[in-house]
């Protein structure tokens, strides 16, 4: 899924899920769903952040191991 196709994806479900009341005399219906997608995003970025993270931690352990292998002298 592209990025694109994941925030139309969230927006769609928020519309969705959110009730059709404009009884709120603090934000429009339309102001609560931009919250809600902004809200999300931030997730999905954080999320996407913590994989990446994650994911170069792991390839400087493998480079770690490859440089001390290579350090070794052989048996």
């Amino acid at each position: 899924m592209t990025s694109d196709e994941i925030v139309s994806e969230i927006s769609r479900k928020n519309r969705d899920a959110f009730p059709v009341h404009e009884e709120s005399s603090f934000l429009t219906r339309e102001q609560v769903l931009d919250l809600m997608d902004a809200a999300a995003m931030r997730g999905f970025q954080f999320g996407s952040n913590v994989a990446m993270s994650m994911v170069q931690g792991a390839l400087l352990v493998q480079l770690a191991r490859v440089a001390d292998s290579d350090d070794k002298p052989p048996h």
